[in-house]
């Protein structure tokens, strides 16, 4: 079957056996229909040959209906897991899907029961492979639990950024500023109903900053805009070590909170809530994919993705295409 793959010669699709069950407690084959790439995905493929497929941001047809496909099983056992921690399993981190173990860009893929998620009515199978990042921004609000009346301001208007600010609207919050780089994200931002504004342009005194530019600059920038005694929150992962502005941080008392993945929040699946959201939110798929690619075309997906300047929001793979 088909599969797509870091390779010496870059990204290509390769011929590969049928995928295996091994170390997978409750398989199931699924067929993927469309996955996304994202900044995680770049730094995979940046770390040279790999024999794993890409690909986590995953839809499929499972048993002829669509599905999403949370790209980690839990193992419920361990430390993490009992306490409540479940994006903290420390078995199911190091599984991913398209990061430690085969992706859903192939032809078929062997998943856990547990990762199939099921959609709400009127959520096509194209546009359920958005359920993996809008989980990251249902996670990352879930930490700072946003209300009314609030001023939020976002960094960062890739898809992080903007899923985070889509949620955040979604619970009700309607004073949310972003800060934008390309004219797709502006362009992306103004379909969500939110105010994009460029960096020297972003204001101060805001309740919740949230830096999802991932950057030593960004993180000064949010810590700098957020009130005192505000909350500064981090949605994601700094792929090298940062220095903190000590004195602003200390003399604001600004809480600093980190968000990683998606687990449970109040006995939920946030994998789960972050179907529903797609569901409300009709939209969001068009305001985000800006780009869609065949499989056969994957390389080409890639290269797309890591250029912003180009107009890339989220490209798409759609695998059964191709």
């Amino acid at each position: 079957m088909r599969a797509v793959r870091a390779t010496s010669d870059g990204v290509a699709v390769v011929d590969v056996p049928s995928p295996q069950a091994a170390g997978i407690t409750n398989p199931v084959t699924v067929h993927p229909v469309a996955v996304g790439i994202c900044g995680s995905d770049l730094h995979v493929i940046g770390m040279g040959p790999s024999g794993v497929t890409l690909g986590h941001e995953i839809s499929a047809i499972y048993e002829g209906r669509p599905v999403a496909i949370q790209p980690m099983a839990f193992c419920r056992e361990c430390a993490a897991c009992q306490r409540g921690d479940q994006h903290m399993c420390s078995v199911g981190g190091r599984r991913v899907h398209g990061i430690h173990i085969d992706g859903g860009m192939a032809d078929e893929l062997v998943v856990d029961a547990q990762c199939l998620v099921p959609l709400p009515e009127g959520v096509s199978a194209e546009a359920a492979s958005l359920v993996e990042p809008i989980a990251v921004g249902v996670h990352a609000v879930n930490k700072v639990d946003p209300v009314a009346g609030m001023r939020i301001a976002v960094i960062g208007a890739g898809t992080v950024g903007l899923v985070v600010a889509a949620v955040t609207q979604d619970r009700g919050v309607d004073q949310i500023d972003i800060v934008a780089r390309h004219e797709a994200q502006f362009e992306a931002a103004e379909r969500l109903g939110l105010r994009p504004v460029r960096a020297d342009e972003l204001g101060s005194g805001y309740d919740i900053v949230i830096d999802a530019a991932g950057s030593e600059s960004s993180l000064a920038a949010a810590i700098g805009a957020v009130r005192s005694a505000g909350t500064v929150l981090v949605p994601g992962i700094y792929w090298s070590d940062v220095n903190l502005p000590g004195l602003a941080l200390g003399l604001k008392e600004v809480q600093l909170r980190t968000a990683l993945y998606w687990g449970h929040h109040d006995g939920r699946r946030e994998t789960d809530i972050a179907a529903e959201v797609l569901g409300r939110l009709p939209g969001l798929p068009d305001a985000l994919i800006s780009h869609r690619f065949e499989l056969g075309d994957a390389a080409r997906a890639f290269t797309t993705a890591a250029d912003r300047s180009a107009g890339a929001v989220k490209v798409m793979v759609d695998v059964s295409i191709g």
